[in-house]
């Protein structure tokens, strides 16, 4: 069986990817702040816009005003900015309580209201998500099991809507964590802050990508205009 691909446009990461990743699928990318994580997030859903997908950012952290801010002006976005629908989730401990599963999802049709109403039924396609990030979620829940339980939710949630989607996730200070969605997720791209030569360097790796043989070495990419580019 052939899995269809959501392209990144990056030519080296799609062939190492086997075309990129996962249609309807859940992808993963863990990494330190300022690693890179956003922008390959957006340049995903630039690809998407390009190729006349719906494309959805969410922002947990800094206000969605904010991105397009930082990199609405380059090369990669240029075209596509508008195009994105750009929203931001914030939420507090109480809009999680009781913690059932309805709880949970209802928070989409609040951030969302254009594309889900109060049932939580799809009012129109979304081809392409980004959840930037569930790091900021994580510590709101405070408890892992419960935040394990709410990521397993939406994720079943994102699936069964057929969206294929992006989560970002911090890595942890001692480098050691590789995300807490790691075991539910069909492709994980691991990006980190690397000593070359003497030289302090950006590299990504994929950890996993279901039903491909991937390469596992790291390979170092640098930031442009246009992007990451490996």
């Amino acid at each position: 069986m052939t899995v269809s691909v959501a392209p990144t446009g990056i030519k080296k990461l799609d062939e190492a990817l086997g075309g990129g990743f996962p249609r309807n699928g859940i992808s993963l990318v863990v990494g330190p702040s300022g690693i890179g994580k956003t922008i390959l997030s957006v340049q995903w859903l630039a690809e998407g816009v390009r190729n006349g997908e719906t494309c959805v950012y969410i922002s947990t952290t800094l206000p969605s005003e904010a991105v397009i801010a930082y990199y609405g002006d380059m090369k990669l976005l240029k075209d596509a900015v508008d195009k994105i629908h750009w929203y931001d989730m914030y939420i507090s401990p109480k809009d999680l309580i009781p913690f059932t599963k309805e709880k949970i999802l209802k928070i989409f049709h609040k951030v969302m209201p254009d594309f889900f109403d109060e049932q939580l039924n799809l009012k129109k396609p979304i081809d392409r998500l980004v959840l930037d990030s569930l790091t900021t979620i994580e510590k709101i829940v405070g408890d892992i099991s419960m935040f394990r339980y709410l990521g397993a939710t939406w994720i079943r949630f994102f699936h069964d809507n057929k969206i294929s989607t992006m989560l970002i996730e911090e890595m942890d200070e001692d480098g050691k964590k590789m995300g807490e969605m790691r075991n539910f997720s069909e492709a994980t791209i691991l990006m980190d802050f690397m000593e070359h030569q003497n030289m302090h360097m950006r590299a990504l790796k994929i950890v996993k990508r279901y039903g491909f043989n991937h390469p596992t070495y790291w390979t170092p990419f640098h930031i442009r205009e246009e992007g990451i580019i490996l």
